[in-house]
């Protein structure tokens, strides 16, 4: 077994580990992250593709764009609307437009439109990392 299969298990069962005693707060924090982790990655693929068309950064470009759209998906999906009243709404609301701007930067290359979504969650997430230090 290589050394980098040796160390991606190790980062997956630290990553299970961090996941399996989180609190429902801290897995939107984790989730969050990872989100952010992923766009970060496809900006910088985007950047790279404007000029040529290397096929690893579209590959990887696909990849962690369609990562961050399955976790705003699922962040969507576990909005209680009945007891998140407005502030459910709203969340959902900006969520369905994230997903659209992600779409649309993928199909465009459009770095800016990344970074647009990934400063909306910015806030988001600071707003739960105000949540979860409050209940400490």
């Amino acid at each position: 077994m290589s050394y980098q299969n040796k160390a991606g298990q190790y980062r997956a069962m630290n990553r299970h580990g961090l996941v399996a005693a989180a609190t429902p707060e801290r897995l939107i924090q984790i989730s969050l992250e990872g989100i952010l982790t992923h766009l970060a990655t496809a900006q910088g693929c985007m950047a790279r593709i404007r000029d040529n068309l290397p096929l690893a950064d579209v590959v990887t470009k696909g990849q962690t764009i369609g990562k961050a759209v399955r976790l705003i998906g699922h962040l969507n999906d576990s909005l209680d609307m009945e007891r998140g009243g407005e502030v459910a709404a709203n969340l959902r609301n900006l969520y369905l437009y994230m997903l659209t701007r992600l779409t649309e930067a993928n199909m465009s290359n459009n770095p800016q439109l990344v970074g647009e979504v990934a400063d909306l969650l910015r806030r988001i997430k600071g707003g739960w990392d105000h949540v979860v230090a409050s209940r400490q």
